[in-house]
């Protein structure tokens, strides 16, 4: 299912698909797709400079507007369950 957001869909398959422990989903519920760092930071419970220190290496996808990070919610579960040998997720 596909939940719309102005011109732009969110495709809540491949959110399930990105977390199939639902570990994160529910959690994750408050926020908004696009998490700022310090929405990141909070979920994780690292700093926004940490966070940011992730997005500059690229080891946590995400884009700047303006001095702002955004991350989407499907890179930010990729990037957690990064590293338990789960391919063929693709990032936002």
């Amino acid at each position: 299912m596909i939940e719309l957001h102005g011109d732009l869909g969110v495709d809540e398959e491949r959110l399930r698909a990105a977390d199939p422990d639902g570990l994160y989903l529910f959690a994750l519920e408050r926020y908004p797709y696009m998490m700022t760092s310090a929405q990141v930071a909070e979920f994780t419970c690292a700093t926004s400079q940490e966070v940011r220190r992730l997005l500059a290496r690229g080891e946590l996808k995400g884009c700047r507007v303006g001095k702002k990070w955004l991350v989407p919610k499907l890179a930010l579960l990729n990037y957690l369950y990064k590293g338990e040998g789960r391919e063929g997720l693709q990032s936002a």
